[in-house]
């Protein structure tokens, strides 16, 4: 498949977008000055309760209670967030941020940013930001800390570090370039302990640190235009040696996307022709161009894969391959 990559750069044709309006700030809500974390819950649509209520199957004419089991319900709306067992207790969306707010104030280099919810009330999130931004790649980034809870029945809370080039508002796990003990579990039952949880940002901060070490080496790992689109062929497997009128249209069209992608991020200000200016285009992709399947708002649908779904097992084949070819 014939697919020159153009690597011009007319930066003026990008508009400088601040993290103000990055994706967070879209569908949550900032935590502002003098806010009490009740106001904060209330302004990002977290006033409600989770409740239990009973669970009935129609067997025939009759409603049959299925015993041992629960619907975890929304109080404002009855919106059924998920079924689990009788026993689980549902942790509440003011809860959540509370307890994040007591989480981070153990560390003075975290701050309260932004909260809000997923899929209706089905996930609960909250960020911090750490301690201003930093330069990854030549990039400036902010680095955040992402707080998420679910209503799945297994009763944890998972707090990761995550990057946000502020240019042009990609996103990227910082836990992806690091041990995966990065990723911190805390059931919603474990006693508070100011040591553990400061250990825990310590490693979250350190996850940054690292991250910021891999953005450095992919900068200045160079990378021909064939080896470029050998790469994005493998994000989205496709294999090398196969005819253009051979793939199928949607690959194709990905494979064109990714491209103009990295014209983008070139056009951004990125250095063309290395492994970091690859990596993010793939990021600029998948948070601001892959097609998404879902119900929900664009905005929200593309949120959830780049975080979650597809787009976010894309970004990690995208490091895996990277950090090969770069030896980090």
């Amino acid at each position: 498949m014939a697919h020159n990559i153009d690597m011009t750069n007319d930066r003026a044709n990008i508009a400088f977008l601040g993290s103000r309006n990055d994706i967070w700030h879209r569908l949550g809500q900032e935590m502002k000055e003098g806010m009490s974390v009740e106001e904060w819950a209330k302004a990002a649509g977290l006033e409600w309760e989770a409740i239990k209520v009973p669970v009935f199957a129609q067997i025939g004419e009759k409603l049959v209670e299925s015993e041992g089991f629960r619907a975890i319900v929304r109080s404002d709306n009855n919106l059924t967030l998920n079924i689990a067992s009788e026993r689980y207790q549902p942790v509440q969306p003011s809860e959540v941020l509370a307890w994040f707010e007591r989480y981070i104030s153990v560390d003075d280099r975290f701050k309260l940013d932004v909260a809000g919810s997923l899929k209706q009330g089905q996930i609960i999130w909250a960020t911090a930001t750490y301690n201003g931004e930093m330069s990854v790649g030549g990039d400036k980034h902010v680095m955040r800390l992402l707080m998420t809870t679910t209503y799945d029945g297994t009763g944890a809370t998972i707090n990761k570090g995550t990057a946000t080039r502020v240019v042009c508002n990609n996103t990227l796990d910082a836990a992806l370039s690091t041990d995966k003990k990065m990723v911190v579990k805390t059931r919603h039952n474990t006693k508070f302990n100011p040591d553990r949880v400061s250990g825990d940002l310590a490693n979250i901060a350190q996850s940054f640190q690292q991250f910021k070490a891999m953005g450095d080496a992919m900068a200045s790992v160079q990378m021909a235009k064939d080896e470029i689109s050998k790469f994005f062929k493998s994000c989205l497997d496709i294999p090398f040696e196969t005819k253009q009128d051979e793939i199928s249209t949607r690959k194709l069209n990905q494979f064109y996307a990714l491209n103009d992608a990295y014209k983008a991020t070139v056009n951004e200000g990125t250095k063309a022709g290395t492994a970091w200016c690859a990596l993010n285009a793939v990021t600029r992709y998948v948070d601001h161009d892959k097609s998404t399947r879902s119900g929900d708002s664009r905005d929200e649908a593309r949120f959830f894969s780049s975080q979650f779904g597809s787009g976010a097992a894309m970004k990690e084949k995208a490091i895996d391959l990277l950090k090969s070819l770069c030896k980090v």
